[in-house]
C-alpha cells in the first residue's frame, strides 16, 4: 500500500503537469529579508527550537520601543504564520496580538495588518468558536487586493470563511466562497493557496454525500502540493482522503490508514496536529484489529502532545480515540465527563460531525454498561445531530437545484435571443462573407504573384552569383597557369643561366619561384579538375600543417556526387574557413568532415579556438570571409551554419544533390 501512495503522488504530479496557469497577475516576491535574526524566525526548522518564543519576544519588543512599528508588524506576521501552521496556539501570544491590534494597528495600511485578523480568526477556528472566526476574516475580505500579499490574504480569509461554513454545517456558503477564494488565488502563483482550496471543495463534496468527486478533488490537491513540496499539506490531504473513505465504505479505508500512517512516520515530519490526526485513525485501525495493547501505547506516546498543543480540534480528536479504546476494552470511559461537557459548545456551533461522533461513543458506552434508558436518550440524540446534518446538506442541495435551474433557464432565454439576432442578421452575414471572400481571392492572387516574382528573383541572384563565381574561377585559373608556366618557366631558365655565379641570386630566385607557387596553387588548386575534391582537400590538409605548424585532420566520404565548378565552390569555403581559423582562432587542431548521404551532402569544419560571437561580427564591417562561405554555399543551392562559444567554431554546411 506504501507503493500505492508513492505512485499516487506521482500520478498526481504527471496529471497537474497539464494544467496551465497564464492568468497570474501577482507572483510571490523573493525572500527580502535582510536582518538575520528575522530570516532565522522565518526559517520553520526554527520554529520547535526552545529559544524560538525567547529571541522573537527579544526582537519585536525592542522594535516597539523603537517606534519600528512596519518591522514589528513583519516578524508578528512571520510568528503567526508559523503558529497557525503548526497549530501552536497560546493565550500569551493571542494577548500579543490583540495589544498590537489595538495600540499600533492603526498606524499601518490597513494590507500590512490584515495577518493579525486573520491569526485570530484561525485561533477561534481551532477552538471551535466559527461564527466568530468568520467575523474576523470578512473583515480582511474588504481590503482591496492590489499586490501579491494583499491578494493571498483575500484569498486566505475566502478559503478560511468557507471552512467555518463547511464545519458548521452551511456547505452552499462554504462552496461560494471557495470559489471566491480559488478566484484569487489564480492571479497568483501560490500552489499551496489552490492546492488548499481543492482540498476544501473535496471537503464540501464528501459532506455533501458526492465522494466520487470529493476524490478527485483531493487528488488534485495532492499534486499542487506535490510540486509545491508541502510535506505537511500532502499528508493533511491524506488524512481527509481517509475521512471521505470511511463516510463513503470504501473497502480500502484501513489500507489507506496503514499506509499514511507508515508513510508519515518514515517521513519523520514534525507536525504535531498532523500526527495526532493520523496516529488517531491508525488506533483506529488497531482496535479493529483486536491489537489493544498496540492501541494503548500509541495512545499514550500522543497524551504530552496532546497536552503540550491544547488545542480544542486535536484534543477532541484524542478524547474519541481514548474513549473507543476504553470501551473496547470493556472498562467504561474513565473521564466520560470530559465528552458530556464539550456538547454544549459543539451544540453553540453547530458542529454537528464531532457531535454525531460524541453521541455515539455515550450510546456505546451506556450499552456497555447496560443502562439502555441512556443509550436510548443518547441514541435520540444521535438522531437529532444527524437530522441537523442531513438538513443543512438537504437546504445546500435544494438551494443548488434552484441556482441551477434559474441558470439553465436564464440559458435558455439567452438562446431565444440569440436565434433572433442570428435570423435578422443571416442575410447581412452572407453579403458580407461574399464580399470577404472576393477580397480574399484578390488578395490570395496579388500574393501570389509577388511570390512567384519574389521566387524569380531569387532564382536570378543566385544564378548571377554563381556565374560571377565561376568567371573569377577561369580569371583565377587563367593567371595561376599563366604564373606557373610563363614567370616561373621564364625564373628557371635565368636562374640556369646564372648557376654557379652567386649562391645568394639563387637563393633569392628559388625563393621567388616558391611564393609564385604557393600564390599560384592559392589561386587555383593544381591538377584540381582531374584528382577532384577529396585529394585537393587533402593537399590543402597537409600543405596547412606544414607551413602553419598547425594541427589539422580530415575525415572525407565523399564519391564525386557534385559537378566539378561545385566541387571547386567547397574547396573554396574549405580554404575560407581553414584560413579563417588560422588568422583569428588562436585554435590548435581542426578537423575537416565531409559525409554523403542519399540526398544530401553534410560538410563540417571545427576549431578549438577562442570562439566569437557570430551575430555581432556578421553585422560588422569586417567579416567578409564568412560572408564569402554563405554566399558560396547559397550559389550552389546550399544552406551555411556557423555557431560559435568559448570551446570553438563549428561551421556546417548542407548541400542537396541535384
Amino acid at each position: 500500500m506504501k507503493r500505492y501512495i508513492r505512485l499516487l503522488l506521482v500520478f498526481s504530479l504527471l496529471l497537474s503537469c497539464g494544467e496551465k496557469k497564464d492568468n497570474v497577475l501577482y507572483h510571490e516576491p523573493k525572500d527580502g529579508i535582510s536582518d538575520p535574526t528575522v530570516k532565522w524566525l522565518n526559517d520553520k526548522n526554527n520554529f520547535h527550537k526552545g529559544n524560538y518564543r525567547t529571541v522573537f519576544y527579544d526582537f519585536y519588543t525592542r522594535k516597539i520601543k523603537e517606534k519600528d512599528f512596519k518591522s514589528a508588524a513583519d516578524v508578528l506576521r512571520i510568528v503567526s504564520v508559523k503558529i497557525v501552521h503548526f497549530s501552536a496556539y497560546d493565550k500569551d501570544f493571542e494577548a500579543l496580538v490583540h495589544s498590537f491590534s489595538e495600540k499600533y494597528a492603526d498606524k499601518l495600511p490597513p494590507d500590512q495588518t490584515t495577518f493579525l485578523a486573520s491569526y485570530l480568526g484561525c485561533y477561534e477556528t481551532e477552538e471551535g468558536n466559527f461564527k466568530k472566526a468568520i467575523d474576523y476574516f470578512r473583515n480582511i475580505t474588504a481590503v482591496e487586493a492590489v499586490d501579491y500579499q494583499s491578494c493571498v490574504d483575500k484569498a486566505y480569509a475566502y478559503f478560511d470563511i468557507s471552512f467555518c461554513y463547511f464545519s458548521i454545517g452551511d456547505q452552499n456558503l462554504a462552496l461560494e466562497n471557495s470559489l471566491k477564494s480559488l478566484h484569487y488565488f489564480n492571479k497568483t502563483d501560490n500552489l499551496i493557496g489552490i492546492g488548499g482550496v481543492y482540498s476544501n471543495l473535496a471537503s464540501i463534496n464528501m459532506a455533501l454525500k458526492n465522494y466520487k468527486k470529493g476524490e478527485e478533488y483531493y487528488t488534485k490537491s495532492i499534486a499542487y502540493f506535490t510540486i509545491a513540496k508541502d510535506t505537511g499539506n500532502i499528508f493533511t490531504a491524506y488524512y481527509n482522503r481517509i475521512q471521505n473513505f470511511e463516510e463513503s465504505h470504501n473497502p480500502r479505508f484501513y489500507a489507506l490508514i496503514d499506509s499514511t500512517y507508515h508513510l508519515f512516520k518514515e517521513s519523520k515530519f514534525k507536525d504535531s496536529s498532523l500526527k495526532i490526526s493520523i496516529n488517531t485513525y491508525y488506533t483506529k485501525k488497531l482496535l479493529e484489529e483486536g491489537r489493544i495493547a498496540e492501541a494503548k501505547k500509541i495512545l499514550d506516546e500522543l497524551r504530552p502532545e496532546v497536552t503540550s498543543l491544547n488545542t480544542t480540534y486535536s484534543t477532541q480528536e484524542y478524547d474519541i480515540a481514548l474513549a473507543e479504546y476504553e470501551i473496547k476494552k470493556k472498562e467504561g470511559i474513565v473521564d466520560i465527563n470530559k465528552i458530556k461537557n464539550a456538547i454544549p459548545a459543539l451544540e453553540e456551533n453547530s458542529n454537528y460531525q464531532i457531535l454525531q461522533n460524541f453521541y455515539t461513543l455515550l450510546k456505546e458506552e451506556a450499552l456497555s454498561q447496560k443502562k439502555y434508558e441512556q443509550a436510548f436518550y443518547y441514541q435520540t440524540e444521535l438522531q437529532k445531530a444527524s437530522d441537523s446534518l442531513a438538513s443543512t446538506e438537504i437546504k445546500n442541495k435544494a438551494l443548488e437545484l434552484n441556482a441551477k435551474y434559474q441558470a439553465e433557464k436564464k440559458e435558455q432565454q439567452i438562446k431565444l435571443q440569440e436565434k433572433t439576432i442570428l435570423n435578422k442578421n443571416t442575410t447581412i452575414a452572407l453579403l458580407f462573407s461574399t464580399l470577404i471572400g472576393i477580397l480574399l481571392f484578390v488578395l490570395a492572387i496579388s500574393l501570389r504573384r509577388k511570390q512567384k516574382q519574389l521566387r524569380l528573383e531569387k532564382q536570378a541572384a543566385r544564378l548571377y552569383t554563381r556565374q560571377l563565381l565561376e568567371k573569377t574561377e577561369e580569371e583565377r585559373r587563367r593567371i595561376a597557369s599563366d604564373l606557373h608556366d610563363s614567370v616561373s618557366h621564364e625564373l628557371l631558365s635565368l636562374k640556369n643561366t646564372m648557376e654557379g655565379k652567386t649562391d645568394l641570386a639563387n637563393t633569392k630566385i628559388d625563393a621567388i619561384i616558391n611564393d609564385i607557387r604557393i600564390i599560384s596553387r592559392n589561386l587555383h588548386p593544381v591538377m584540381f579538375d582531374k584528382i577532384g575534391l577529396k585529394n585537393s582537400v587533402e593537399q590543402l590538409v597537409e600543405r596547412t600543417q606544414s607551413v602553419n605548424s598547425f594541427m589539422v585532420t580530415a575525415d572525407i566520404n565523399y564519391h564525386s556526387s557534385l559537378s566539378v565548378p561545385d566541387e571547386l565552390q567547397v574547396y573554396r569555403i574549405i580554404q575560407e574557413a581553414l584560413s579563417n581559423i588560422i588568422k583569428y582562432a588562436d585554435a590548435v587542431a581542426a578537423k575537416i568532415t565531409i559525409a554523403e548521404e542519399n540526398n544530401t551532402i553534410h560538410i563540417e569544419i571545427k576549431d578549438n579556438g577562442k570562439g566569437f560571437n557570430v551575430t555581432e561580427t556578421l553585422a560588422g564591417m569586417n567579416a567578409f570571409g564568412l560572408h564569402n562561405i554563405i554566399e558560396r554555399t547559397r550559389a550552389i543551392g546550399g544552406e551555411a551554419k556557423i555557431t560559435s562559444d568559448k570551446n570553438g567554431t563549428i561551421v556546417r554546411i548542407e548541400i542537396k544533390k541535384s
